[in-house]
C-alpha cells in the first residue's frame, strides 16, 4: 500500500464508462483505502460536489464525455467553483494536442488510461503524488 498524503483525502472522479469507473474505485480499494472516491459522469453533478463541503482535493476528469468535451468541463469547474482544484484529465485516446490544450487550460496532468487492474493501482499511486 502506498501512504498517501494527508491532503489528499477525497478524489472526484469524472467517467462515463461504468468498467473504468469501477477498475478505479478497486484500485482505491486496495492502495488507498482510507481516501474517499467519488463517482459522477456528468457537469452538473461535478460542479454540485466540488462546490460542496466536502469538495475534492483531486479531480480525474475523462476527455470524453457525452454532450461536454473534456476541456469545457475544465473550463466550467474553474469558473464555478471557488476553491483550487487539482485536475487531472485522462483519456484512452491521447492526442498530443489535446493534452497541451489542457495543461494551458490549468490541468495538472495529463494521464492515458490504463489496461488492467495493475495499470490503475499505478495510476492512483501516481494521482496520490501529484
Amino acid at each position: 500500500m502506498v501512504a498517501t498524503s494527508p491532503a489528499v483525502s477525497r478524489v472526484l472522479v469524472i467517467e462515463d464508462s461504468l468498467e473504468d469507473a469501477l477498475l478505479l474505485a478497486l484500485a482505491f480499494e486496495e492502495e488507498a483505502p482510507e481516501v474517499q472516491v467519488h463517482q459522477v459522469s456528468d457537469a452538473t453533478s461535478a460542479v454540485a460536489y466540488c462546490q460542496s463541503l466536502e469538495a475534492p482535493q483531486v479531480v480525474l476528469l475523462d476527455l470524453h464525455l457525452p454532450g461536454m468535451t473534456g476541456i469545457e468541463m475544465l473550463i466550467q469547474l474553474q469558473q464555478e467553483v471557488a476553491a483550487p482544484l487539482q485536475v487531472v484529465c485522462w483519456s484512452s485516446h491521447a492526442h498530443p494536442g489535446e493534452r497541451q490544450a489542457v495543461l494551458d487550460q490549468g490541468a495538472v496532468a495529463y494521464l492515458e488510461k490504463p489496461q488492467g487492474i495493475e495499470g490503475f493501482s499505478a495510476l492512483v499511486r501516481a494521482l496520490l503524488t501529484l
